[in-house]
């Protein structure tokens, strides 16, 4: 199925403290490549870590998966390391975005990088404003700001209602990464 020129893509925000906005997101991707269109997932702060997701890509024609930084999770002040692992992430998107080369573009753990002040929300602003027609962008992490949830099409909150880490049980592969 072929796009038309002249349809708008939309902006997707996938937030809350639930699991699965990752997985939505996946799951996007997955119906997009079914269809052949061309997916462009660029993973915030999730460099180090071996998520099944960036192996399966790999096996999917049309979705490419980058991820950037040096651990899953940066909490309090980022690391000037991080910070560039960060920058490096976005100029990706920027580039991802603009060249239109893709049908959907996937930037996920965003909003965390926006709320440690590695991106700046302004400039996630300037490129949802400038995204070119037909280009689908998909934002995910928790804690949204309200202006990037007022600027999408799409809002989605994932809620936390039980979770097994509550419990002690830790991560497990193929299910949390």
């Amino acid at each position: 199925m072929n796009r038309p020129a002249d349809r708008k893509g939309l902006v997707h925000v996938y937030t809350g403290d639930g699991k699965g906005k990752t997985t939505a997101a996946l799951g996007l991707a997955l119906r997009a490549a079914g269809h052949r269109k061309r997916v462009c997932m660029i993973m915030f702060l999730k460099g180090r870590y071996s998520y099944g997701e960036r192996y399966s890509g790999k096996m999917i024609p049309g979705l490419e998966i980058s991820a950037y930084g040096r651990r899953h999770l940066v909490k309090g002040k980022p690391a000037t390391e991080d910070i560039k692992e960060a920058r490096a992430a976005f100029e990706h998107a920027k580039r991802a975005v603009a060249e239109g080369g893709y049908d959907i573009v996937i930037l996920d753990e965003l909003t965390h990088a926006i709320n440690l002040g590695m991106i700046k929300l302004s400039e996630v602003k300037r490129l949802i404003e400038e995204k070119p027609r037909g280009v689908e962008l998909v934002i995910t992490g928790r804690d949204s700001p309200h202006e990037l949830i007022e600027a999408a099409d799409y809002v989605t909150e994932f809620v936390e209602r039980k979770h097994p880490y509550r419990r002690g049980v830790g991560p497990r592969a193929g299910i949390e990464y």
